[in-house]
């Protein structure tokens, strides 16, 4: 126990500070994580002065916007500071298109908590984002009376570039992936591609997350490096140190480019401290890195635990770096005498194959519990998908680089879309196929019985086979409580 405490000081930290965040999330004591969402104008029409912080987002016939309404300006101006989701429909003269983040607007509208969409609660949802509700706001009700564009926003730099992608003639299906891919701006998806991604488990690939910012750190450190041949120059302190920080400065500046968003701040917080750990001669890939990521992201935002996202992106990566070197202690590394079909065997098998059930047995029991349903085909998605997302997203940057150039950035261009359309036709391809998903409800205990049996499981591929016992009993235990439900 001893040497398990000074191993991971990180886990003895984390443990007791998700245990007070939960504490305070279902009990409020001794402080509600949700207080800065009370509202006392809810369900009434009222005028707010509002601000926009945020593109807006199209739907089928409004632009959602995220906004921050300032005041009440009734009778008496009131001070309210409280962020909600306008819902401004659209009108002949796309007015409610042109709207953009800075934007000062008078609305008369009614804010709303969001209700049950299914068996999601909506409104708490929304409640543990910071956001008080929601509000329709029709054609007629609203009126812009100022306009402060912040153009040195990181959503604005997003805006620009994915403007920039509009203008390089992509097909509206590619285009939209692409821009899913490189920058996390998800708004011109078509519908039938973004279901065809979840339902054959590939939906990771459009969330701007761990892979990207893996493939961008990848691409600086081969850059960086001479694809490995002046790897031998950065042994020296000084040349580790300027390394270090230049690959830390490009994981940041990618995370700038994509607008902040939470999961690439994410991804780029462990990779900076893998990168520091790398620079102090440290071994820093390990489960008390993700601890460390954890404990400072819950430390600037508390409320993150309670998000899909971050959840499923720890579980993720919990998964793999626990799960990954037991799994490949079984398979063997050399399978022919030719050294070509070594390396694409450790490619595959090692690689792809390890690394994709790894991540599955880590987010599965929250993806089943979020969503309702098991892909079926995630092996086969991920064998084919995560090569050509590599090749589609490093595509992106050469497009947003030199796509204006003649003759190179059209080449360029049009080869990303092939690559990207050959993404899109595999994922509806699988889709199609018969048994693609599986419909599965489970209860917050059943998720604990499976992480437990993936965790005893893990421990008995240790050769401590009397971990299979518990793992057996916390499999029944499931199979019992899905029996009952």
């Amino acid at each position: 126990m001893r040497d398990w405490l000074r191993t991971h000081p990180m886990w003895v930290l984390l443990i007791p500070l998700i245990g007070g965040l939960l504490l305070c999330r279902f009990y409020q004591w001794p402080v509600s994580l949700q207080s800065d969402t009370e509202f006392a104008y809810l369900d009434s029409t009222h005028i707010y002065r509002t601000v926009v912080r945020d593109y807006p987002s199209p739907r089928r016939r409004t632009q959602r916007v995220e906004a921050e309404l300032l005041s009440l300006e009734d009778s008496l101006t009131i001070p309210l500071h409280r962020r909600v989701y306008l819902y401004v429909a659209t009108d002949s003269a796309g007015r409610a298109a042109g709207l953009r983040m800075g934007d000062t607007l008078l609305v008369r509208t009614q804010v709303r908590r969001g209700g049950m969409l299914g068996r999601f609660r909506y409104g708490d949802y929304l409640r543990m984002q910071g956001l008080v509700g929601t509000a329709y706001v029709p054609a007629h009700a609203w009126l812009r009376i100022g306009q402060n564009e912040k153009k040195w926003h990181p959503r604005a730099w997003q805006h620009g570039l994915s403007q920039r992608l509009r203008q390089m003639r992509f097909a509206p299906r590619e285009l939209g992936t692409l821009e899913a891919l490189t920058l996390g701006y998800k708004e011109d998806i078509d519908p039938d591609v973004k279901r065809s991604f979840q339902t054959s488990g590939a939906a990771h690939v459009l969330a701007v997350s761990g892979l990207h910012t893996g493939i961008v750190y990848m691409v600086l450190w081969l850059l960086l490096t001479g694809f490995g041949r002046w790897k031998p120059l950065y042994e020296e302190t000084r040349r580790r140190v300027a390394l270090s920080l230049l690959v830390i400065a490009g994981l940041w500046g990618y995370a700038l480019l994509t607008g902040m968003t939470a999961s690439v701040v994410r991804s780029a917080l462990m990779l900076t401290i893998v990168q520091i750990g790398y620079m102090c001669r440290r071994n820093a890939v390990s489960m008390n890195t993700l601890a460390t990521a954890a404990f400072i992201l819950l430390l600037l935002r508390t409320r993150d635990l309670f998000s899909v996202g971050f959840q499923l992106s720890f579980a993720a990566v919990g998964a793999i770096l626990l799960l990954v070197p037991l799994m490949q202690s079984y398979l063997p590394r050399r399978v022919s005498r030719r050294e070509w079909i070594n390396s694409a065997w450790r490619y595959v098998a090692t690689g792809l194959i390890v690394v994709s059930v790894a991540a599955w047995l880590g987010t599965m029991p929250l993806m089943t519990y979020y969503y309702g349903y098991v892909s079926n085909y995630f092996l086969l998605t991920n064998l084919i998908v995560l090569p050509l997302a590599s090749v589609a997203v490093t595509g992106g940057f050469l497009c947003l680089l030199l796509g204006t150039v003649p003759v190179l950035g059209t080449a360029i261009c049009r080869l990303t879309e092939g690559v990207i359309w050959i993404m899109n036709s595999t994922t509806g391809w699988i889709e199609s196929l018969p048994g693609s998903q599986t419909a599965l409800h489970i209860s917050p205990l059943m998720v604990v019985l499976l992480y437990s049996a993936i965790v005893c499981g893990a421990l008995a591929l240790q050769r401590k086979l009397w971990w299979a016992i518990p793992c057996a009993a916390c499999l029944a235990g499931f199979c019992y409580e899905y029996t009952i439900v």
